[in-house]
């Protein structure tokens, strides 16, 4: 005669191996679809992005060129203060108003552009920028001329903030 304690053991044996066999059987069909391919852009998006807070709207105003680009970038820009809390931008034909919510976030009105400005030097002579969604980013610099090192700590930040420097193009 068997034990109830036995009974017990190979009903729990079977149902291990029949728990065993649906999960195995459920992989399986996981695995039949293949993953959707995800696409990290020019910046990967779990990297944290963050503006400067050396960021000051009188001192970043006036003339930029492109240096270095990752993504579409104009060849030069030019910021501008407005009025209290709006700060212009205008790249190309395009004039954009923004607010500027904390340092180096600068936030399009009426719309859901927001650009970032990474890094400064102490001059306000050159300048990490991006797009927030990770579409563009840049190495601004007063003049074409910018001295390498700035080029180099700008580039440095943008990596840092996880951007593909790798894809940099350079700005002539």
């Amino acid at each position: 005669m068997k034990s109830p304690v036995s009974e017990n053991v190979s009903v729990t044996r079977l149902g291990l191996r029949a728990a065993m066999g649906a999960m195995a059987m459920f992989l399986v069909g996981c695995t039949a679809e293949p993953l959707p391919e995800i696409e990290i852009g020019l910046r990967n998006p779990t990297v944290p992005l963050g503006g400067t807070s050396r960021f000051e709207a009188g001192r970043f105003a006036g003339d930029w060129q492109t240096v270095r680009c990752l993504g579409e970038c104009e060849r030069s820009v030019t910021y501008q203060v407005a009025t209290d809390g709006v700060f212009l931008r205008r790249a190309g034909d395009t004039l954009t108003a923004y607010s500027v919510p904390a340092p180096g976030i600068l936030r399009e009105m009426g719309g859901d552009s927001t650009l970032v400005v990474m890094w400064v030097d102490e001059g306000f002579r050159t300048a990490a920028v991006g797009d927030a969604d990770g579409r563009w980013a840049a190495v601004l610099g007063r003049s074409r001329k910018t001295a390498p090192d700035r080029v180099k700590a700008a580039t440095e930040i943008l990596d840092f903030n996880g951007w593909d420097i790798a894809k940099m193009q350079v700005v002539k």
